[in-house]
């Protein structure tokens, strides 16, 4: 049976070169994006185009219904915030402030995961893989987008609440934390801040296709720099009071 891989945001940068990358592989791969724009590319490379807005549930759900013998998610869609959360207003209370990068980069992962276990663990074939995609700025604090490194930081902590529980259903979720990757969710100008510093958008694809393939990552958080690759585990517990803390969570889980 063909594997089928459903990429969020995959009409361009990371979700389009591990688009490309499945395909290679033999892989059959439905991309959902909300640019129309995307559909040309989808099909220069042969891949299934919906479009859809992550951040409508209904819209999303939709297209999990015809993608239903899914065997991977890749919930990869994301923006950043265009706004300075820092500014300064001569008025008695700021304005009310834009928080869609929080919608798109979590709430909606959120939704993807959702329906993805919901899938993964009903189609004809059980198991598969739920891949979040974070970034660097998940790990580490971004001051310059304080909106979109929260919602990553809660996408890494997502995938590693989720993987145990999902490994019961056959599933494995991990999460992925790339460096400045140059794609369009910054201007040139922002880009050219970072020098050399980038890394390649086929590095990244590269390595979602290894986590694919490789049953030793559950509940990774993998930090991709450049041409390098880490594992990056969760904090160490404070104290045995705190282990003891996060044993009784894992243990109120109903799987």
């Amino acid at each position: 049976m063909t594997q089928v891989a459903l990429i969020t945001g995959g009409a361009s940068g990371i979700g389009l070169s591990t688009a490309k990358l499945l395909l290679s592989k033999g892989w059959k791969v439905a991309i959902v994006d909300v640019n129309s724009a995307g559909e040309q590319s989808c099909r220069e490379i042969k891949a299934d185009f919906y479009k859809a807005n992550v951040g409508e549930y209904s819209s999303l759900s939709q297209v999990f219904q015809q993608v239903w013998h899914n065997r991977a998610v890749f919930a990869n869609a994301g923006i950043v915030e265009k706004l300075d959360f820092y500014e300064a207003f001569n008025t008695d209370l700021p304005p009310v402030i834009d928080v869609s990068v929080i919608d798109i980069n979590l709430k909606s992962v959120i939704s993807t995961s959702h329906l993805a276990l919901h899938f993964l663990r009903n189609n004809r074939v059980s198991g598969g893989n739920l891949i979040i995609t974070s970034s660097c700025g998940g790990i580490y604090p971004i001051i310059y987008l304080p909106m979109y490194a929260s919602a990553k930081h809660g996408c890494a902590g997502l995938a590693r609440s989720l993987a145990k529980p999902a490994l019961q259903l056959g599933i494995q979720v991990n999460c992925i934390c790339p460096a400045s990757v140059s794609t369009g969710l910054l201007s040139k100008d922002e880009w050219d801040e970072f020098g050399q510093d980038h890394t390649p958008v086929e590095n990244v694809a590269r390595v979602v296709g290894n986590i694919l393939e490789d049953e030793s990552y559950v509940g990774q958080v993998v930090e991709i720099v450049q041409d390098k690759h880490f594992r990056r585990p969760p904090p160490e517990h404070w104290d045995s009071a705190m282990e003891r803390v996060i044993k009784r969570t894992e243990a109120m889980s109903k799987l």
